[in-house]
């Protein structure tokens, strides 16, 4: 950040005038000593009192870390976000236009090849100005100085501390301080490279800072294609970067680069013909605005939001979520994320494909996230919404894919896609997806008691509404009879999944269920399957990223994979960040999920989602959703190499139903008046998986054993 010249600074009284006075003669004395006597000879000046405490006065500047911006990129090094603070890209000084070298210099500083790091005659002349002209005080910093000034206010910022250096603010002790570093700078650093790290961290308006990043914004063109009369603009900027900036006070900036202009005349850096027409060119600005965070990602924004919360809530960024934001704004990160690029294209593609988001009169939400089984790598997150905090139908930074503590909505009900997870019970006590069940029951008596051997009775007790007892219903009738449990599952039939609940514990599902990672997505507490609704997905609110999580431990054969957005983390200087590897568990046995796959995989050839295969060479498997009166609406599929949730409902009005909304430019269902998940959300999937599902792994799943099929002790009947 450049120096900023303030002359609106009260006026000091006369002995502070005096005061002043005699302390910068004895600075102007050590800075002649430090000048003109070599160094080895300097120490023998350390008698006078003075100069021994300006010699205690700090020695070494270091010339960074500057604060640079952070990156978010794809897996395949595609840009996605930039987070900063500071607007920087820093750049060599062979990358920077001669041109604005020379403004620079014969503007800030004209002798800065010649003197050792202060102007003696710049700090006589502003002694004799503040004297006289005390209301109208005047600076005499050369380059070293200011680059010393704002590598201090950088570090400052970067500790979280007040600047305290800035401009006019400085006092004398300040400005001795800033002397005696600029005297070491110069012996340290060339003046070529005092001038490249000068112009990589002044600052020229708004978060513009260094010449490469005020190019771009300013023209959208590199530093080392500046004209004489844009470098011009640029310089003249340091003095006051917001009061000269041409965007805000065009005026004021022409002036200021004629100013500029006139100096690099005087200099000998253009001829009488460049500075006429470089004084007659007018300012034409091309802005080129570079919005920091994931408002300005141009893909994947609730992705980029996923990556922030992720990056703030992990240790290895920092102690305190505020220094986890100062290392993501201004620590020069390169986050290299597990998010696939086309697939994510497809899948805002067909997330929009299903309800546009600039023409969603109903307001009907839409959403899809796909994760890698293997190892729980995301793939892609995408919703039918801006990522913008502006007032508008379609706007919000709700992330409809995540629980609510990573910036998400907290989830949806989630209807019959928690059904295999009464089916994963089921085997997992040693039961066969062939057994044949009674599904005919539709109520049971006020003091039924169903197993729960998690409660103080070991029992539990629905009385049901008024006291008449437990009932449902299924989705369609006629299925009110005797059935084979995988017939049972990939129809959804209601009265199948309470008659495997009547023959098991209660507490054994939500054993199960809580093993795979199913929490509600705003309070974080595991699914109470002693509340009978919950087999059917209508006790809490779960996310999409939470089911495609479960799912995929059937995909992976028993073995869950937590869902992981970063793959490698670095800063500018080669540093890399900790972060947590791929993280997977075994959670469920393979016969478990072998008998769930098996299950399922029936679901896209007979089932509720028969028209909803991906005609892939190998396996694929997934079961629809459905909420009471259509309101939220599910399909979570997988093959192995891809688990993926999708979802179309309402994230405002959760209890208003789909049937009679206009989505896509249809109304209710391909078949009914009524949509349910193999509607909307289920052509969503399918749409997404035929393309991207190639791309990973489709082999098929294993067999099951004859256990898992007939049971441990052959076909049965139950009930």
């Amino acid at each position: 950040m450049a120096s900023r010249k303030n002359p609106a600074t009260q006026a000091p009284s006369a002995l502070g005038n005096v005061v002043a006075f005699i302390a910068t003669s004895i600075v102007a004395g050590i800075v002649a000593a430090g000048l003109l006597v070599p160094p080895a000879a300097a120490t023998g000046l350390a008698a006078n009192a003075s100069i021994g405490w300006f010699k205690d006065l700090p020695a070494q500047m270091e010339a960074g870390p500057m604060s640079r911006a952070s990156t978010v990129l794809t897996r395949d090094g595609t840009e996605i976000a930039t987070f900063y603070a500071q607007n920087r890209t820093p750049v060599e000084l062979e990358q920077i236009s001669p041109h604005m070298k020379d403004a620079l210099l014969a503007i800030e500083d004209r002798d800065f090849y010649e003197h050792g790091g202060v102007d003696l005659g710049g700090i006589v002349r502003a002694l004799g100005n503040n004297i006289v002209n005390p209301s109208a005080r005047q600076g005499a910093s050369t380059i070293t100085q200011q680059y010393v000034n704002n590598l201090i206010i950088d570090s400052q910022v970067r500790a979280g501390e007040e600047a305290t250096t800035i401009g006019g603010d400085k006092g004398y002790a300040d400005k001795i301080k800033e002397i005696k570093l600029a005297l070491s700078m110069e012996q340290e650093l060339s003046k070529d490279e005092i001038l490249e790290g000068y112009l990589n961290m002044v600052l020229f308006g708004g978060q513009n800072y260094g010449v490469e990043a005020a190019a771009q914004y300013f023209w959208g063109i590199p530093a080392s294609d500046l004209s004489i009369s844009q470098s011009a603009v640029l310089a003249g900027m340091v003095q006051s970067p917001n009061y000269y900036d041409p965007a805000v006070n065009p005026e004021a900036a022409e002036e200021r680069r004629n100013v500029v202009l006139d100096t690099m005349l005087l200099t000998g850096a253009i001829t009488e013909q460049e500075h006429a027409a470089a004084v007659a060119e007018p300012i034409r600005l091309d802005l080129h605005p570079t919005n920091s965070g994931c408002t300005a990602a141009e893909v994947a924004p609730y992705f980029c939001d996923y990556v922030q919360n992720t990056v703030l809530q992990s240790s290895a960024f920092g102690d305190t979520p505020e220094e986890r934001l100062k290392t993501l704004q201004l620590g020069g990160l390169e986050i290299t994320t597990t998010l696939d690029l086309e697939a994510q294209r497809k899948a805002e593609e067909e997330v929009n494909r299903t309800q546009p988001r600039d023409d969603n009169p109903d307001g009907v939400s839409t959403a899809l996230v796909s994760l890698e089984p293997s190892n729980g790598d995301i793939v892609a997150m995408a919703q039918n919404t801006y990522y913008s905090t502006a007032e508008g139908d379609s706007n919000t930074t709700y992330n409809f894919n995540v629980d609510s503590w990573m910036g998400g909505a907290g989830g949806f009900q989630v209807g019959s896609t928690y059904k295999p997870l009464t089916l994963a019970a089921w085997i997992d006590a040693g039961n066969g997806v062939k057994d044949e069940i009674d599904a005919s029951q539709t109520k049971w008596p006020a003091d039924h008691r169903w197993r729960a051997s998690c409660l103080e009775n070991g029992y539990k007790i629905e009385p049901g509404d008024n006291g008449g007892g437990f009932e449902i219903q299924n989705a369609s009738p006629g299925y009110e009879r005797r059935m084979p449990v995988d017939y049972g599952l990939y129809n959804s039939i209601n009265t199948a999944i309470y008659a495997m609940a009547e023959e098991m514990d209660l507490c054994n599902i939500g054993k199960i269920s809580e093993s795979l990672g199913i929490v509600s997505g705003k309070t974080g507490e595991p699914v109470d399957t002693t509340v009978l609704s919950s087999l059917l997905g209508g006790s809490v609110d779960i996310s999409p990223m939470t089911m495609a999580r479960a799912y995929s431990a059937f995909a992976n054969r028993g073995v869950m994979c937590e869902p992981r957005a970063l793959e490698k983390v670095t800063d500018y200087t080669g540093k890399v960040y900790d972060i947590p590897e791929t993280s997977c568990e075994r959670v469920i046995s393979e016969d478990v999920a072998d008998g769930v796959n098996y299950t399922l995989e029936q679901v896209l050839v007979r089932g509720s989602g028969y028209k909803r295969g991906i005609d892939l060479p190998g396996a694929s498997a997934a079961k629809t959703g459905t909420t009471d009166n259509s309101t939220q609406t599910w399909m979570l599929g997988y093959t192995r190499g891809l688990a993926t949730a999708s979802w179309v409902g309402n994230y405002e009005l959760g209890s208003r139903s789909l049937n009679d909304l206009n989505i896509g430019g249809r109304t209710g269902g391909s078949d009914t008046d009524w949509v349910d998940g193999s509607t909307y959300a289920g052509e969503q999937w399918q749409r997404f998986m035929r393309e991207i599902a190639p791309d990973y792994d489709t082999d098929d799943f294993a067999k099951p054993s004859e256990d898992v099929l007939e049971g441990e002790n052959g076909t049965t009947e139950i009930g």
